[in-house]
């Protein structure tokens, strides 16, 4: 049981967006170092409009899936090949924070947590924690 519970919380750093879940992000183009650059921060309010009332792809290093993320705080959130979850949101400056339901690959669901949000190194995209972001088609 040890072991799905330390599955979990990576699950939830993947997803977090982001899940996603993952505190790295990296804001400038460019450059070797993610530690030595200063991240391009986003307002609450821009990671809000960004992200509300559309859906978005998440690819992490162990998890791609989509969200949704809802006008209202809440998410609905597949990860692929695993299933669905329901979750809330929301946007602290620089920061997106998230939590989860549980769910049957997710049996203890995940707490809110938040994570550095960013630009992305393509355009379009966007970074959360480890998780890179593109807008659903």
């Amino acid at each position: 049981m040890g072991l799905k519970i330390m599955d979990v919380r990576q699950l939830a750093g993947l997803v977090a967006v982001g899940l996603l879940l993952a505190g790295c992000s990296s804001g400038g183009s460019g450059g070797s170092s993610i530690e030595n650059q200063a991240p391009q921060g986003l307002s609450a309010s821009e990671i809000r409009s960004t992200l509300a009332g559309k859906s978005w792809r998440f690819q992490g290093p162990n998890n791609t899936g989509t969200t949704l993320y809802a006008d209202d705080g809440t998410s609905l959130v597949e990860v692929d090949g695993k299933g669905t979850t329901k979750g809330k949101w929301m946007t602290k400056d620089g920061q997106l924070c998230e939590s989860f339901d549980p769910a049957p690959w997710l049996p203890g669901g995940v707490p809110m947590s938040c994570y550095a949000f960013s630009r992305g190194t393509v355009p379009g995209s966007f970074q959360a924690g480890k998780a890179v972001f593109t807008q659903a088609s």
